[in-house]
């Protein structure tokens, strides 16, 4: 592992005993997102979580019902996906594998997602990565972070884009665009704590949408 991810993961405390509470705070978080994966693609559904870290997101997709398989470059991380599902009883499953490199999963999933992987890539790469993705499964899913990120963490390396630039590479990918979205309610600054408590919820999901959040995702088919 790379220094600067195992900094990143201890820092969310992926290998501290107390884990649990970072994994509950990470499954409220993204909340929304399991949501839309619900809507468009319900439990049993086989699927593939590229770029799985400590498999969080895999433990809860696990848990509800879904057939969930994580891969990450990072063979220690896969190795603490593995522990923590048997821990805690869970049947997800975890592998070692390269997101440019796809083809042993090829047909093999309903739905194919990443969550903050593809912003570290050119657009050029990540269309190249989506494509990847979308040999695994007729439906992807991409999440990436938002300026809004500086508030929270700041940003290095992550190419930042709008719902719309996010759409534009979904497409060039070969994909149709089914569903745009941001999540995560801003709370840095007075103006975002003003919008959260005085703004009605559907205006502030409808600023969401369009970028006012922490995050933003959309969801692309090939059928």
């Amino acid at each position: 592992m790379s220094e600067r991810w195992k900094k990143y993961f201890d820092s969310h405390g992926a290998f501290d005993q107390n884990w649990l509470g970072t994994a509950v705070a990470h499954w409220g978080f993204h909340e929304t997102l399991y949501g839309m994966i619900s809507r468009h693609c319900p439990a049993p559904a086989r699927i593939l979580n590229v770029g799985s870290g400590p498999g969080w997101s895999e433990l809860y997709l696990a848990s509800i019902g879904y057939d969930v398989t994580g891969i990450d470059n990072e063979p220690s991380l896969v190795e603490l996906a593995r522990e923590r599902a048997s821990l805690i009883g869970v049947p997800a499953k975890f592998e070692v594998a390269d997101a440019f490199d796809l083809s042993s999963f090829e047909s093999k999933f309903d739905l194919v997602f990443s969550c903050g992987v593809l912003e570290h890539f050119d657009r050029e790469v990540t269309v190249k990565l989506l494509k990847e993705q979308s040999r695994c499964a007729p439906y992807v899913v991409i999440e990436i972070p938002t300026k809004y990120t500086t508030y929270s963490g700041g940003i290095t390396d992550e190419r930042i884009y709008t719902v719309s630039q996010l759409a534009s590479m979904v497409e060039d990918a070969g994909l149709k665009v089914i569903a745009k979205f941001g999540y995560g309610d801003l709370s840095a600054t007075p103006m975002h704590i003003f919008a959260r408590r005085f703004l009605p919820r559907a205006v502030l999901r409808f600023m969401q949408n369009r970028g006012y959040a922490y995050s933003i995702a959309v969801i692309g088919s090939r059928v």
